[in-house]
């Protein structure tokens, strides 16, 4: 029982035409399927990536404005008090002219 381990040269050359077979295969397939579906991934990575920015931004609007409502809020008292004042001022007049 002699095995023959040596190719011919037609087999080699059908182990070169199937080998450059399966590399256009892969190409194709690397350019038609993969390549788009990483284009798109970048794209919505990308896109991720803005609305992240743009929400960081959107925070620090927002506590800006809440820390100028709240000083707001903090002055309220006073300008209520303010207005009593005025008003218990204006009514004291009132009575002393009527006399």
């Amino acid at each position: 029982m002699d095995l023959k381990l040596e190719k011919t040269a037609g087999e080699k050359n059908s182990d070169v035409i199937i080998r450059q077979m399966l590399s256009e295969i892969l190409t194709g397939l690397k350019t038609k399927l993969v390549q788009p579906v990483l284009e798109e991934n970048n794209k919505i990575a990308d896109q991720l990536k803005d609305l992240r920015e743009q929400e960081q931004t959107d925070i620090a609007v927002l506590k800006e404005n809440l820390a100028a409502l709240d000083a707001r809020m903090k002055q309220l008292p006073l300008v209520v008090l303010a207005a009593l004042r005025d008003v218990i001022n204006q009514i004291g007049e009132g009575s002393q002219n009527d006399d």
